[in-house]
């Protein structure tokens, strides 16, 4: 029993170190470690990050090992940097065990010349295909950047594997380090299910020209009309692009059939034009943002509303969509410019000029209000207009004083005092008519902020606000045609008792 009790242990031991040593390894076959390009060719200097993709069920680290870093060495994020001329691997280790190498090769001569395998692709709808790149010959840098113009349409992997999403086209583009590139043409090609032509349930007037559209399911189906037929040409022809025209009263059937042989038929109600057609208002300024409701009227003869041609079908354009947008009559100003809006019904024509304009609704400026001392009065003050919106068709700010004895202001808004005491509004105004104001005054003493004003001379409320108080010498209208100390007359004194040149700027308002 002893004998077999001991081989029964040794066997649990060893399975048991059998399992040890196979979960590993059994571990490491499961996850599969991919990076791309395997082979990296680059210039001294050049950096490159490697890129992979880890098969597994669970995130792991990746750590990064350079064979030979005098070559080429990488960082721990797998950024690579060019040495020396020369030929390195770098190793990629999963924590879960995978593995794979990355083979780096370090030349240094550039590409100045590149070409995909084909210009043009068809690709159906969800299908997946590749593209591939040739360079000069003897070019070293071969890294290369794979870009797609609409990614909604069709998208690329950095192997140059073109993915089909949606029905279009679009490019792909190759593009290496040094900007050189190649693009291919990319059709995703879609079969449609079924299509109807636009506008629907369609009535006009003898003498209209429409021209016509179709619509397809799915949305992103690539069907392309190549007949348009009318059952009678006496009533309606159509152009080979599918512009119909009207030509006799009646209800011929237009059909459309694609390439793919799909088709679709419709009935057009063509009926007697109206004599006349207007549109109204004939011109108009906008802001932007703003909407404006057109009004297009069909006359009879004597230029009275006429009733029977009111359901005609109306063909609405704007000359520039960037400035303003119609659509049914309603118009949506977008930017600053000018549009001619049109409508067109039963052969004719009538016409909007529109001008779309942006106003300065609001001006702020930097400061509002400012108290100073006479020793404070000699520096300049800086206003600086803010303008809402701020891109205005007219930015011009005019800058003006209420009161140049006390203050003036330049074409910039700089404030220079001038001398005298009191209080000076200064106004900035825009050419839309917005303003904003800053309020600067020459006191003998500065305004305690923290003290509360007096009830007793708190003034009433749309009473004007109580003047600063002047020095004691200051000027005032009973000093007219008075000596002052005895010496000099009153127009060639200024407030310190010397001779001046000017004296209205010591006068109280």
């Amino acid at each position: 029993m002893k004998t077999v009790y001991g081989k029964l242990t040794a066997l649990i031991f060893a399975l048991t170190i059998g399992l040890l040593l196979f979960l590993p390894m059994r571990y490491g076959q499961e996850d599969h470690l991919y990076a791309y390009p395997h082979t990296i060719r680059m210039r001294k200097g050049d950096t490159y990050s490697i890129k992979y993709v880890l098969d597994s069920d669970h995130a792991q680290a990746i750590s990064y090992t350079a064979v030979d870093d005098t070559v080429a060495r990488v960082s721990r994020t797998g950024k690579i940097t060019a040495i020396r001329p020369g030929a390195t691997d770098i190793h990629l280790d999963a924590s879960g065990g995978a593995k794979t190498t990355v083979h780096v090769t370090v030349v240094g001569t550039p590409t100045t010349e590149i070409r995909l395998n084909t210009s043009r692709v068809t690709i159906e709808k969800g299908e997946v295909t590749g593209l591939s790149a040739s360079f000069n010959e003897g070019a070293d840098d071969t890294l290369l950047e794979w870009r797609s113009e609409d990614e909604s349409i069709a998208t690329v992997d950095p192997t140059g594997r073109v993915t089909a999403h949606r029905g279009g086209r679009t490019k792909v583009y190759a593009v290496t380090p040094n900007g050189i590139r190649a693009d291919a043409d990319v059709l995703v090609h879609v079969s449609g299910d079924a299509m109807r032509i636009t506008p629907e349930e369609l009535t006009v007037g003898t003498g209209t020209a429409l021209k016509m559209g179709t619509i397809y399911f799915p949305d992103d189906a690539t069907e392309t009309v190549e007949r348009w037929i009318t059952s009678d040409p006496n009533l309606l022809t159509v152009d080979a692009d599918g512009t119909i025209h009207a030509v006799n009263v009646g209800k011929p059937v237009l059909s459309a059939i694609t390439r793919e042989g799909l088709a679709t038929s419709a009935v057009i109600n063509v009926e007697r034009a109206a004599a006349n057609f207007d549109l109204s208002p004939s011109a108009a300024t906008l802001e932007r943002g703003d909407t404006l409701e057109l009004e297009a009227r069909f006359l009879d003869a004597e230029g009275n509303p006429d009733p029977e041609a009111g359901s005609h079908y109306i063909e609405w354009q704007s000359s520039d969509p960037a400035v303003a947008t119609v659509e049914n009559g309603h118009v949506r100003a977008v930017k600053s410019g000018e549009t001619v809006l049109s409508a067109s019904a039963d052969g004719m024509r009538a016409e909007c000029a529109l001008k779309v304009q942006v106003l300065v609704h609001e001006i702020t400026l930097n400061q509002t209000e400012m108290y100073l001392l006479r020793e404070d009065a000699d520096k300049p003050i800086p206003l600086t207009a803010t303008l809402r919106p701020a891109d205005p068709d007219d930015p011009t700010v005019t800058w003006s004083t209420s009161n140049d004895l006390v203050a003036n202001v330049d074409e910039n808004g700089l404030v220079t005092m001038t001398g005298g005491y009191g209080t000076a509004v200064i106004t900035a105004r825009a050419a839309s008519g917005a303003e904003a104001r800053f309020t600067v005054s020459l006191v003998t003493q500065l305004p305690d902020p923290d003290a509360e004003p007096d009830e007793a001379d708190a003034p009433a409320d749309g009473d004007a606000p109580a003047p600063t108080e002047a020095p004691e010498d200051a000027f005032s209208f009973s000093d007219i045609g008075k000596s002052v100390e005895g010496e000099h007359s009153a127009d060639e004194l200024d407030y310190n008792g010397e001779k001046s040149a000017t004296m209205g700027g010591g006068m109280e308002e």
